[in-house]
C-alpha cells in the first residue's frame, strides 16, 4: 500500500510536479474531499468538463480561486471579474469584449505582436545567454495586452511587477500573503487613477479600457466595480498565463530534442506545439467553482455551498479522453480538445490572442537562437496555488545578430 493520498494546490511538493497525484486522483479518488482546506477535487476530463458546462451548478459567483471563494448571495449580488458572475448577466458583459479578440482581429495583431517578440530577442542576442522569463517570455505579453488596453508603456513595468506579486503563495497555505493583497491593491489603485484621468480627458483615449467607458450594458454604462473587474483581469489574465506558457514550452522542449528538431525543420508545427504545452502543462492548473445543489459523484454526495476544484491540469493527462500516452509530451498529436482554456460560458475571451503570441514567441525563438540550452540545475519554479510556470529559466545559445529594431 502506499503513502495516503493527499491533495493540497499550495503544496510546494506538489505544486512543482502535481502528475503523480493527479494520476491517483484520476484513479483512485475521481471525487476527491480534502477535509483540512474543505474542497471537493475532480480530475477526469469527463467530470472536469461536464461541470464547466454546467455553470448552474457549478457556479463561479463564489470565486474562481480557492482561497478568494466566498458564499453565493443570489439576494445581494456582487460583482467582481468577468469570470466571476455566470449567465444571463455573464452574457451582455462578455458581449462588450468579445469583438476584440475575434480571430480576425487578432490575427490583424500579428505584425505588431512579432515586432515585440523581436525587440525582446534583439535586447539579448548578441550576449548569447539570458533569462527566459525576466528577459522575454515575462516581458512581451504585458506589451501586447497593454497596447490592447491602452497602458502607456511607462507603466507597464509596475502592473506586470504587481501580477507576479499577487499570484505568488506560500508553502502549503491557503492564506493569500500580505505582499500578494498590497500587489493587487496597488494595481486597483492605478486603474482607478487612470479611469479617472480618462474621464476628465487627461490621457488621449485608447485601448479597451476607454473603449469600455464609452459603451453601456443594458441600457447603462459601466459601473466603477465592473470597470476595474475588467482592468484586473485583463491585465493579470493577459499577461501571466501566456508568460508562464512561453516558459513551459521552451522548457519542455529542452527536454525533448527530437521534437524540438523537427518543430526548427518545419515551423508549421508550432501551433500544434503551443496546443500540445498547454494541454500537458497547461498555465492555469485548476478553477474553483461552488456547488449550487447536490451532486452525486462516485459515490460521494457533494453538498449546496461546497467549493469543487477543477482540476484542468488533471483533465488534460487523462488517459480515459487522450489514451494511452497521455502523460507524454508529443507535438505530433492533435490536442485541440484539451481544457486549457476552460470550456463553454467561460471559454477564456483572450485564447486566440494567447495562441498567436505563443505561436509567434516560439517561431521566432527557435528561428533566430533555437540552439538554446536550458540551465535546468538553476531553473525556479513560480509558486502559486492554481498558475504553473517558471519564475526563472536561465538559457544560453550561440549569439545571433539584432535586427532593426522598434522601441515598444
Amino acid at each position: 500500500m502506499g503513502p495516503p493520498l493527499v491533495y493540497n494546490p499550495y503544496s510546494f511538493t506538489v505544486h512543482d510536479n502535481p502528475f503523480d497525484t493527479y494520476q491517483r486522483l484520476r484513479d483512485e479518488a475521481p471525487a476527491y474531499w480534502n477535509p483540512d482546506l474543505e474542497f471537493w477535487a475532480l480530475s477526469r476530463f469527463d467530470d472536469v468538463q461536464q461541470a464547466f458546462r454546467d455553470y448552474e451548478t457549478y457556479s463561479s459567483a463564489g470565486g474562481v480561486a480557492l482561497e478568494a471563494r466566498r458564499p453565493i448571495d443570489r439576494a445581494h449580488p456582487e460583482y467582481h471579474e468577468l469570470i466571476e458572475i455566470d449567465p444571463p448577466e455573464h452574457t451582455a458583459l462578455r458581449g462588450l469584449v468579445s469583438r476584440v479578440f475575434t480571430p480576425r482581429r487578432v490575427a490583424g495583431m500579428e505584425d505588431e505582436v512579432r515586432r515585440i517578440v523581436n525587440h525582446y530577442i534583439d535586447n539579448i542576442i548578441e550576449s548569447g545567454h539570458a533569462d527566459l522569463v525576466v528577459d522575454l517570455a515575462g516581458c512581451f505579453p504585458m506589451d501586447v495586452i497593454s497596447a490592447v488596453l491602452g497602458i502607456p508603456a511607462s507603466d507597464r513595468d509596475m502592473v506586470r511587477e504587481c501580477a507576479d506579486r499577487g499570484l505568488i503563495r506560500e508553502d502549503g497555505s491557503m492564506e493569500i500573503p500580505k505582499d500578494a493583497v498590497e500587489a493587487i491593491f496597488e494595481v486597483l489603485a492605478y486603474f482607478t487613477e487612470d479611469l479617472a484621468r480618462r474621464r476628465a480627458g487627461e490621457v488621449p483615449s485608447r485601448g479597451l479600457i476607454s473603449d469600455l467607458l464609452e459603451l453601456e450594458v443594458d441600457g447603462r454604462a459601466l459601473t466603477e466595480r465592473e470597470l476595474l473587474g475588467f482592468c484586473l483581469l485583463f491585465s493579470f489574465a493577459g499577461f501571466e498565463t501566456t508568460a508562464k506558457m512561453v516558459a513551459n514550452a521552451v522548457e519542455l522542449l529542452s527536454l525533448h530534442p527530437d521534437q524540438r528538431a523537427a518543430l526548427i525543420a518545419d515551423p508549421s508545427l508550432i501551433a500544434d506545439a503551443v496546443e500540445e504545452v498547454i494541454r500537458f502543462n497547461t498555465s492555469t492548473q485548476y478553477m474553483h467553482r461552488t456547488l449550487t445543489r447536490d451532486v452525486e459523484m462516485h459515490g460521494h454526495r457533494m453538498r449546496e455551498g461546497d467549493s469543487v476544484l477543477l482540476l484542468i491540469g488533471a483533465a488534460n493527462q487523462d488517459e480515459r479522453e487522450f489514451g494511452p500516452t497521455a502523460r507524454q509530451f508529443n507535438i505530433f498529436r492533435r490536442a485541440d480538445r484539451h481544457l486549457g482554456f476552460g470550456y463553454g460560458v467561460h471559454f477564456c475571451l483572450g485564447a486566440a490572442l494567447a495562441r498567436l503570441e505563443g505561436r509567434v514567441a516560439l517561431e521566432e525563438v527557435h528561428l533566430r537562437m533555437g540552439d538554446y540550452i536550458v540551465d535546468h540545475d538553476n531553473k525556479v519554479r513560480f509558486h502559486s496555488g492554481n498558475v504553473s510556470g517558471w519564475k526563472n529559466l536561465p538559457i544560453s545559445f550561440t549569439p545571433g545578430l539584432r535586427l532593426q529594431s522598434v522601441a515598444v
